[in-house]
């Protein structure tokens, strides 16, 4: 007969690691006036790194800056830990602290996954850093990364006011902000600082206005030809002879839209989120379609919210999104701001052709899908079998997998999600409250005709 006394054993040599005794190491750590010691024995670190097998990466309790320790457990080559500390870090966004981890990690090419993560975050908070004390003092590598960025949450003209203000910042000759008292010089001086900056400055996206304050203030700095081009550019939108206008794409400089310039009616979701729901309706492998060049129009034609009842009942959808094909349920969810939704590659209908209505009509399905866009960095996908047709209820994905009932008492728009036919939850409870939802119609761009319906029943 055997026992296992694993437990007793790590208790033991967790005693032994508090009380220290007969310790024959001692190690310092942190730099003065901030170091504490550790006393430890030779014969245990030699074989083990850790007494007890037993870490806490709770850094509300133990105050611990999770990126700091990563990067000290990288050096140390401690693979386990890093990667219990990478699933961390890229399922909760609370243990990073903003923005001075971003800067952090953007020096750490060897974690190409939390960068990408922390650049995810700026770019949807982008004040964060540029509002903060960091920004001013930021490196030019990290500040021309952001500027590439094409989904960076920023007008064009607040970005170039940041760009300016770094650049003044920058610039050791530069001692008086105002614009008035500035000598030539001082403006070549700005232009050397900016000069690797100011190319991803897209001041195409910017409106004639905004574009005409730059102007005023600082033509000499702009890339040589630049600012002609801009100017053709902003004449051909508003030609004078409408008849034969030429064509207002300018030949050179012109960069990709930022996220904010793209065209997508939604209160909730991005162009970036429906990159990734067009990249799943295509079932598009590796990378996802970028929001530049998107398949699909995203055509909202129904909005409920529990501000404005006015019009989100059920009789309402259906009047709104019954038999316009294929369509995408974007739902924000009440206190926690989850987002989640699903994709019906069929129509929603409540009215049989013979002016009967359906009542729980199960529809099969081989394409649709729900999902939650919560932890953008890690979105989840749960393909479906089915959705139902019924006169009283509102989209209905599987067996109520998810589910809207707009008609409820108090205002309240009650949703439902109980894993029945679907592959994977996509929020941790059955009932929740809805803040607002909306019903996008999914028009493939790539067909010159529209698309025949999809249908797996004949209808009855």
């Amino acid at each position: 007969m055997e026992y296992d006394h694993t437990s007793d054993l790590l208790e033991d040599f967790l005693n032994l690691f508090e009380n220290s005794e007969d310790y024959n190491v001692k190690i310092e750590v942190g730099r003065t006036p901030n170091v504490r010691e550790f006393e430890a024995h030779s014969i245990i670190l030699s074989a083990r790194y850790i007494y007890t097998g037993l870490i806490s990466f709770d850094n509300k309790v133990n105050k611990l800056n999770l990126v700091d320790v990563i990067i000290a457990a990288d050096e140390l080559e401690l693979r386990d830990i890093v990667q219990q500390l990478e699933k961390q870090l890229l399922q909760n966004e609370s243990d990073w602290q903003f923005p001075k981890d971003f800067i952090k990690i953007h020096q750490q090419k060897q974690f190409p996954k939390l960068y990408n993560f922390a650049l995810g975050f700026i770019c949807r908070n982008p004040k964060i850093i540029f509002e903060s004390e960091d920004f001013l003092r930021m490196d030019e590598t990290i500040l021309i990364q952001l500027l590439k960025c094409d989904y960076l949450e920023l007008k064009e003209i607040e970005i170039w006011k940041y760009v300016i203000n770094w650049g003044i910042k920058n610039t050791d000759s530069i001692l008086d902000d105002d614009l008035t008292k500035w000598a030539p010089m001082k403006f070549m001086d700005l232009e050397k600082t900016l000069h690797n900056c100011l190319p991803h400055v897209r001041f195409f996206q910017m409106s004639s206005n905004d574009y005409k304050k730059v102007r005023t203030d600082f033509k000499n700095i702009l890339p040589q030809g630049l600012d002609d081009e801009i100017i053709l550019y902003f004449l051909n939108l508003n030609p004078p002879n409408p008849p034969n206008p030429p064509n207002p794409e300018p030949s050179n400089n012109v960069l990709p839209l930022r996220i904010l310039a793209y065209p997508l009616e939604s209160k909730i979701i991005n162009a970036k989120d429906a990159a990734f729901i067009a990249s799943w309706i295509d079932k598009k492998q590796g990378e996802p379609y970028h929001f530049n060049d998107l398949p699909y129009e995203f055509k909202l034609i129904y909005r409920a919210s529990r501000a404005s009842r006015e019009g989100s009942d059920v009789k309402n959808f259906h009047d709104c999104c019954d038999n316009k094909g294929p369509t995408v349920v974007i739902i924000k969810v009440q206190d926690t701001n989850e987002i989640i939704g699903g994709y019906n590659q069929l129509d929603w209908r409540s009215a049989k052709y013979n002016h009967d209505f359906y009542n729980e009509y199960e529809c099969k399905t081989s394409n649709s899908f729900i999902f939650s866009l919560t932890n953008r960095a890690i979105p989840t996908l749960s393909r479906v079998s089915s959705i139902i047709w019924c006169k009283n209820k509102g989209p209905c994905f599987g067996l109520r997998d998810l589910w809207i009932q707009n008609d409820s008492p108090l205002n309240n728009i009650v949703g439902k999600s109980k894993r029945r036919s679907y592959e994977k939850k996509i929020i941790n409870r059955e009932n929740f409250k809805i803040e607002e939802y909306e019903v996008f119609q999914i028009i493939d761009s790539r067909t010159v005709h529209k698309l025949p319906l999809l249908h797996s029943q004949t209808p009855i």
